[in-house]
């Protein structure tokens, strides 16, 4: 496998943690591609030159995404275990890229608990997910309200809608998609769409498809997307 010219660039500017920044990247694009075999192979050779702390984290909680593509839950939630000693080295070593350029180059408690709520739905574990989830909004709950990034809270909303749907707790999603639902067209985006699309998926099927509630929900999720994809280009 060979590097790419982002890779190779951090490399002949000898700067450790933007080489695993790239690798990381590139475990991402992979997991969207569903090569989780090539994210993790980027994995190993990324944390052979990581620094601890902060992009030691960010790559483990990326391969967490890897692994649940591959359905291993047990080494899920290995990494994640092994990501929270990479917090606590974090906290003594604080990484330059992240907190003085920051930007897309942090990752943050928020991105890293929604990332491990991402793994846990592909597992279908929903106790786990909705745990995540849980965390990622009381990071963005606790920012000052004009700070607070409307679509992460409403993306994870609905990854909290997804995990009571694998707990067969259909209120409990109805209650989490309350507000997502609410969202005037203007403030709805292609990843909250994929997200819904989602539920509407799941509810779909069994143990929904001949629950009338369920299918009200559906129905709701049906019109809310209907009138986002007809909604003119700004």
């Amino acid at each position: 496998m060979q590097q790419t010219p982002s890779t190779q660039y951090a490399d002949l500017a000898g700067h450790a943690s933007l080489k695993a920044w790239t690798y990381g990247l590139q475990m991402t694009l992979a997991n969207w591609r569903n090569e989780p075999d090539s994210a993790l192979s980027y994995f190993a050779r990324a944390m052979r030159t990581a620094p601890e702390g902060e992009p030691r984290l960010r790559l483990r909680y990326v391969a967490a995404r890897s692994h649940a593509l591959l359905t291993d839950s047990d080494s899920v939630a290995a990494v994640l275990e092994a990501a929270q000693r990479d917090r606590e080295a974090a906290a003594d070593r604080p990484d330059e890229l992240a907190t003085v350029t920051g930007g897309e180059f942090a990752f943050g408690d928020a991105r890293a608990a929604a990332c491990a709520a991402a793994a846990w739905l592909d597992l279908r574990n929903g106790e786990q997910a909705a745990r995540y989830a849980r965390e990622a909004l009381q990071v963005y709950e606790a920012l000052p309200s004009p700070r607070r990034p409307y679509s992460q809270i409403n993306g994870t909303q609905i990854d909290v809608a997804a995990a009571h749907l694998h707990m067969r707790d259909k209120d409990g999603a109805a209650e989490a998609l309350r507000t997502v639902l609410d969202l005037p067209p203007q403030k709805r985006n292609v990843s909250l769409t994929g997200r819904l699309s989602r539920i509407e998926r799941m509810l779909s099927r069994s143990p929904w498809e001949r629950d009338a509630d369920a299918r009200q929900l559906a129905e709701r999720i049906s019109v809310w997307l209907s009138e986002t994809s007809a909604r003119p280009l700004a």
